[in-house]
């Protein structure tokens, strides 16, 4: 089984980005397993509705990095609002 390179780097900046979020709030353990799951919907969510809308501006392949972004920025936004 192989993986398209998008999902690849989409999982890895998921990851990337739910770690840091994790150093920086100091909730350590278990809990980035969540946050990976959840910036990985927010970046798909985000890719999905760029495409719908018919933004092609950043495209890198295929996926959009600035919607994709903006994706994981909100639902790492909303972590922090809510606290979790």
């Amino acid at each position: 089984m192989t993986l398209p390179p998008w999902l690849v780097l989409v999982l890895l900046g998921a990851l990337t980005i739910a770690l840091l979020y994790q150093l920086l709030s100091r909730r350590f353990g278990w809990r980035v397993l969540g946050y990976w799951f959840l910036v990985v919907f927010g970046v798909l969510g985000a890719e999905a509705l760029a495409e719908v809308l018919g933004w092609n501006f950043t495209r890198v392949g295929d996926l959009r990095l600035v919607p994709d972004l903006v994706g994981a920025l909100l639902v790492v936004a909303a972590l922090w609002f809510l606290g979790i």
